[in-house]
């Protein structure tokens, strides 16, 4: 973890972290890894222009990890909610597939957290998770984060049922309280 460096992202990372995104989440790459989502939906998982768009947004800190010798390896996404102007929401996190487990993910999020306090003095972050992804809750568990009670069915994101392969998958909502420990 000592060669690993976090920054914030620019134009020039945008292929790398679609790709980083696509094989953390889709396709048989994404197998090697825990996070996959290849068994529950198609499609890719994010795309340039949607990259470009929080690049270009001031309310969004889009944070990259890179290995000693500069590979990406890891990315995540803080939003500033200006209708809750105390709280960030998480997401576009991703590791690489062959090294989640190892610590690149928490120091990423560890990193986000900082981020989100700096940057727009936020003490609350939210994110989602697919109903029924057990060990991806634990993992947000054992960081601080709890169920809020709130959900949104996929299907009200993505109007493609194909790509949800016709299921209703449920997004929880999860919260944490940032505190300067």
């Amino acid at each position: 973890m000592s060669a690993l460096t976090i920054r914030l992202a620019t134009p020039s990372d945008r292929d790398a972290i679609v790709s980083l995104m696509q094989r953390a989440y889709r396709g048989d790459e994404s197998r090697l890894g825990w996070t996959s989502e290849a068994d529950l939906i198609d499609g890719e998982r994010i795309t340039p222009d949607a990259i470009d768009q929080v690049l270009q947004n001031p309310l969004h800190r889009l944070l990259i990890a890179k290995n000693g010798d500069g590979q990406l390896i890891g990315c995540a996404d803080i939003e500033h909610l200006s209708e809750t102007p105390d709280t960030c929401n998480f997401g576009k996190f991703a590791v690489e597939p062959s090294l989640q487990g190892g610590g690149v993910g928490k120091v990423l999020m560890e990193a986000a957290e900082a981020e989100a306090r700096r940057s727009f003095a936020a003490n609350r972050m939210i994110m989602t998770v697919i109903q029924g992804r057990d060990a991806l809750i634990a993992f947000y568990a054992r960081r601080g984060f709890a169920a809020t009670g709130n959900s949104v069915s996929m299907a009200d994101i993505h109007t493609d049922p194909k790509m949800t392969r016709g299921h209703d998958l449920i997004l929880l909502e999860f919260a944490k309280d940032l505190d300067e420990g």
